[in-house]
């Protein structure tokens, strides 16, 4: 009995140290690990560098697997996206082309050669209107001698102010025809635009009309308006 009893202290004692050998082992593994992996309050709770050190004197080290599955992916923004956007003004002037007793408003698409604003676009068409000479299947309504003295972009409209040409000679067809090619070469870039146009300063208006018949002009003028008061096809 009594080396049945040694024994089976003697193996006890072996177990016990056992275990004890294993807990430490599973301890040291387990501290290890807490150790090197950072909580939420400790990655909060770390101050930002302001100093400007050399990347090199602070390495980083490299992300876990599981880090960087749910670390956000950051795109470079495109450079497109930083480049002013830029299109193609094309603007047109509008020409009249008389067949028999019918007449209609011909655009006529300006070329630019170089990037131009709208309002620098638009004043094109214009110049282009007042000083191409008729001919070939284009005629004009507007007086020889027009100037363009002024256009201006504004949010409620384009500003147009021609010399007093404008308003001379012909009758009440040749006004309606001279004020619908400004007007469509002027919205020619935004057929929706209002359009103020003055002579010399002055809204053409019902208390000043246009010309010797008196064309009276209901401001701002738009492309639909002027068609439907003036039965434009």
């Amino acid at each position: 009995m009594k080396t049945h009893d040694a024994y089976s202290t003697h193996r006890s004692a072996i177990v016990g140290v056992e275990l004890l050998l294993l807990i430490a082992a599973g301890g040291g593994v387990w501290w290890t690990w807490q150790a090197s992996t950072p909580t939420a309050s400790n990655q909060q709770a770390a101050p930002t560098r302001t100093d400007k050190m050399p990347a090199a004197s602070h390495p980083q080290p490299a992300p876990s697997q599981s880090q960087a599955a749910v670390s956000p992916q950051l795109t470079k923004p495109s450079a497109s996206l930083n480049r002013p956007q830029t299109r193609d003004l094309q603007p047109e002037s509008y020409w009249l082309k008389v067949d028999g007793q019918r007449i209609s408003l011909v655009p006529h698409r300006i070329a630019l050669n170089a990037a131009v604003s709208s309002e620098q676009a638009l004043m094109e068409g214009i110049i282009n209107l007042l000083a191409n000479p008729t001919g070939g299947d284009r005629s004009s309504a507007i007086p020889v001698g027009t100037r363009l003295l002024s256009l201006r972009m504004a949010p409620e409209g384009i500003y147009v102010n021609l010399s007093r040409e404008f308003s001379q000679g012909g009758g009440s067809s040749s006004m309606i025809y001279r004020v619908a090619q400004i007007l469509y070469t002027v919205t020619s870039l935004d057929p929706t635009a209002n359009v103020y146009l003055s002579v010399e300063g002055q809204f053409l208006n019902e208390k000043h009309p246009l010309g010797g018949e008196g064309l009276i002009l209901r401001q701002p003028l738009t492309r639909q308006q002027f068609a439907k008061d003036f039965s434009l096809s």
